[in-house]
């Protein structure tokens, strides 16, 4: 009896100091995974402030905002690991024009919708595909969340283009069809004819359908950049009442997105910049990992 009380109290024991080992290695690893974590989110507040930076700098050096400038070239699989191992942590980030997408601030003001704006984006949903009827629920949508002369928002505010998918008829296939073209932005704005996509040009310039606006984005692409407006609309013979009062050839709005890869951890941050004048970095509106 003895010896078997001698073999119960052994196995207990080991039983115990087993289960020991394991939760200090599960510690341990937990604890490395937050240290790389932690390491990963500095990581990318660095990139966000080198964004910054490089912004600033293409404000001092370009009275336009185009796309052969350095802020639009992404970085892909950047080592960024430690001296004796660099590729212990890969960094890939990019830096996008807001001014390129449609803004759906646009659409409303004061809890109204905005005729000229809603047109613009039936055409441009038209030109993806996405019928008519979803961009007027859209901008029921935006007009909602307002308020208005005597009236209070109906509805939560969208803080996000992904917030759009509670719409009526935005379907999980047409939010990703339509998310590259759209953006969310603080105030109204207008649309950079530098950086636009052919089918964000189409829906804002009367009288261009997306042949037009395809060739255009091809020939500006190859380095015929629009040195303000006025040699947009002339450049193209556009007529009309004020045909670019909607567009504009500088910046002021970017989103910046970044990812750090590591062994354990997989750390991704988007950030929204607004960049005021030439003289001063742009500033961080929000930041989000």
């Amino acid at each position: 009896m003895a010896v078997i009380v001698a073999l119960l109290v052994v196995l207990a024991a080991a039983v115990v100091t087993t289960r020991i080992i394991e939760e200090q290695g599960l510690l341990a690893r937990t604890l490395a995974s937050e240290r790389e974590r932690a390491q990963a989110e500095w990581m990318l507040r660095g990139g966000m402030d080198w964004s910054r930076a490089i912004l600033r700098f293409d404000a001092q050096t370009n009275a336009t905002t185009r796309l052969d400038g350095i802020w639009a070239q992404p970085i892909v699989n950047l080592p960024v690991g430690s001296a004796s191992n660099p590729e212990q942590a890969l960094f890939t980030g990019q830096v996008e024009d807001e001014l390129s997408k449609f803004n759906l601030r646009n659409l409303a003001q004061d809890g109204l919708i905005q005729p000229q704006a809603l047109q613009e984006l039936v055409r441009l949903f038209e030109s993806l595909r996405i019928p008519a009827e979803v961009a007027d629920n859209v901008a029921q949508r935006m007009a909602a969340s307002q308020y208005g002369a005597e009236s209070e928002p109906s509805a939560p505010g969208l803080q996000f283009v992904s917030d759009l998918a509670g719409v009526p008829g935005m379907t999980p296939v047409a939010l990703a069809t339509v998310s590259p073209f759209l953006t969310l932005l603080p105030s109204t704005t207008k649309v950079n004819v530098n950086t636009a996509s052919a089918e964000v040009l189409a829906a804002v310039v009367p009288g261009m359908d997306l042949a037009r606006a395809r060739s255009v984005v091809l020939e500006r692409d190859k380095g015929v950049w629009f040195n303000n407006v006025a040699d947009f609309v002339n450049r193209l013979q556009l007529s009309g009442d004020e045909p670019g009062q909607r567009l504009a050839v500088q910046s002021q709005w970017f989103r910046v997105s970044g990812e750090i890869a590591g062994d354990q951890t997989l750390v991704a941050m988007q950030g929204l910049l607004y960049r005021a004048d030439q003289e001063a970095a742009p500033t961080v509106r929000w930041i989000s990992y």
